[in-house]
């Protein structure tokens, strides 16, 4: 009643007051400043059903590019490269991506090795047994083409109903590993849904071997959401499996084994039913902390939140590493005591004060369940203000696959946004949220691995600025990235009001080794080469957007 009553014209008066939720409901808490939408401008506002995206450098130009995929079984997946002049070409066909199929997740890294990133296409999700489709890994080869190699890769079989995978180096020999979280419905004396989740342990040939089983990972759990962090500093990646049911997290014991100690360190919640999950440092202590997404909530729950009534929704959980390896809820401290139902979500830094934010993609697969987007603006790591309305991001259609990129290079991140439903009829455009800029200092780091994985991931950052209130350091973890998100594996860091950078720290995983960096420059992107002394400065050019 209220959403049509705002798309006729006449709310809030004509709505009755025992329904009406009041305009105050949706009051930002902070001027973020709108960011308008240019994905029709720029040739990108794909429609179709739900689906993932990557924002990322696939043909190495120093430009990102998007590619996006659809639910919808009979959709392609879509690959658009940037151009110099503004707009982006849709390269599907060309790169041979046109023939990939379906897929309600897609995530990018270089397994490989060879410098290029390549693309993993999640299927099967949702439809039980009818999900026994296989995936595809498909490899970049480094001339804007790529080509399935997953039966090669042994990838292929079995094939398991999935919408959620993490790449990361778990054993740190220099290659990427892949965690695939499946939809296991295992029941007692049972072996019907039975689809435990796999661990692929890359074999550095370009193939990988299951090892879920010997390392103690297999979830057997109906998997939501999967991430991957070093929680507890020791060096190593730590795995977390949000679930329909009880959450694990999985410590890496450093001997290809893992144990779960979810309920120990008490990060199991939310249990009815949790979905994007995520490590990353939101208060910038040196230490990851864990969001949670949790989907247990109806429409009226919502409602009934909005109009500060009573109601049964599930908030999700944001548990604060105390640097100790130990976790604390402090979801209702820092404000995020809500039900939100998002689906797809992810976080970025959208004024580039260093503190990152959440955006939520909301929604379920019934038609009815409109629900707002959700914005949450991270106020200096101690709460999170919602600024959905001031940002223009109170989108009502379903939202999936998010990424935060600095897509005109312009140095602060925009938002690509991949919408719609589960439903045939369900289609919706995506949408690309260009960011006004906010005048706060920058800089963005790409690694190149050499004892480590080429990509980086498992390293951490550490920029140490100086400021007019003196100085402060911002952390980041690359390749802790949300189950549901697919922003670039090079690292977009807002400095805030930085004067000056002091110093950059950067802890390589596969070489154990700190390296230090002076003398790096505010506003522009450095290249990091593990081992090499010093960085070298890549010309970043700015990018027409409309």
């Amino acid at each position: 009643m209220n959403l049509v009553s705002m798309a006729i014209g006449d709310y809030p008066q004509a709505v009755p007051e025992t329904y009406r939720i009041p305009p105050t409901a949706f009051r930002s808490e902070f001027d973020i400043k709108r960011f308008e939408d240019v994905a029709p401008e720029l040739g990108v506002d794909t429609q179709n059903l739900c689906g993932g995206a990557i924002v990322d450098d696939f043909d190495g130009d120093g430009k990102l590019d998007i590619v996006t995929s659809t639910y919808d079984p009979r959709g392609p997946l879509r690959y658009f490269r940037r151009q110099a002049d503004g707009p982006f070409h849709d390269d599907s066909a060309a790169s041979g991506l046109e023939t990939q199929r379906g897929g309600l997740n897609c995530i990018g890294a270089d397994y490989d090795n060879d410098g290029d990133n390549d693309i993993l296409v999640l299927r099967g999700a949702w439809l039980l047994d009818d999900g026994q489709i296989r995936n595809s890994l498909l490899r970049n080869n480094g001339d804007r083409t790529f080509t399935d190699v997953t039966r090669q890769a042994g990838l292929a079989e079995p094939a398991r109903p999935t919408q959620a995978a993490v790449w990361g180096d778990f054993d740190n020999d220099g290659d990427l590993d892949l965690y695939i979280g499946n939809e296991s419905r295992l029941r007692k004396n049972s072996r019907a849904g039975d689809y435990p989740s796999q661990l692929f342990q890359n074999n550095g040939d370009g193939t990988f071997t299951d090892i879920a089983l010997r390392a103690g990972v297999t979830n057997d759990r109906y998997a939501k959401g999967v991430t991957a962090g070093d929680y507890d500093n020791d060096g190593d990646l730590d795995l977390y499996v949000s679930n329909a049911g009880k959450n694990r997290l999985y410590r890496n014991n450093a001997d290809g084994t893992f144990t779960d100690v979810a309920d120990q360190l008490g990060v199991a919640e939310p249990t009815g039913a949790s979905f994007a999950s995520w490590f990353f440092d939101y208060d910038n202590d040196g230490d990851l902390d864990l969001f949670v997404a949790a989907y247990d909530c109806t429409l009226a729950d919502i409602v009934s939140d909005y109009r500060d009534q009573q109601h049964s929704g599930v908030s999700p959980r944001l548990y604060r590493n105390d640097g100790q390896s130990g976790f604390t809820d402090v979801a209702a401290a820092v404000g995020l005591d809500h039900p939100y139902l998002p689906m797809g979500a992810n976080f970025g830094d959208l004024d580039n004060d260093g503190f990152l934010d959440i955006y939520l993609a909301t929604g379920r697969p019934n038609y009815k369940m409109l629900v707002p987007n959700v914005m949450l603006r991270n106020d200096g790591g101690k709460r999170f203000q919602n600024v959905t309305t001031s940002g223009g991001f109170r989108h009502l259609q379903k939202g999936h696959g998010v990424a935060f990129a600095d897509i005109d290079n312009d140095g602060d991140q925009d938002i690509y946004h991949q919408l719609g439903g589960f439903y045939p009829g369900d289609q919706y455009r995506n949408v690309l949220f260009k960011n006004p800029g906010h005048g706060n200092r920058f800089l963005i780091i790409k690694l190149v691995g050499t004892q480590s994985n080429r990509n980086g991931v498992g390293a951490r950052i550490r920029v140490t600025v100086t400021t007019p209130q003196g100085k402060r350091t911002l952390h980041r973890a690359v390749g802790s990235v949300s189950s549901f998100g697919g922003s670039p594996l090079r690292q977009e860091i807002g400095l805030g009001m930085a004067d000056s950078i002091a110093r950059v720290e950067i802890d390589w995983p596969g070489s154990a080794t700190t390296q230090v960096l002076r003398g790096v420059p505010l506003d522009g992107m450095i290249q990091v080469t593990e081992g090499t002394d010093g960085f070298e400065s890549i010309r970043l050019d700015t990018l027409p957007m409309p």
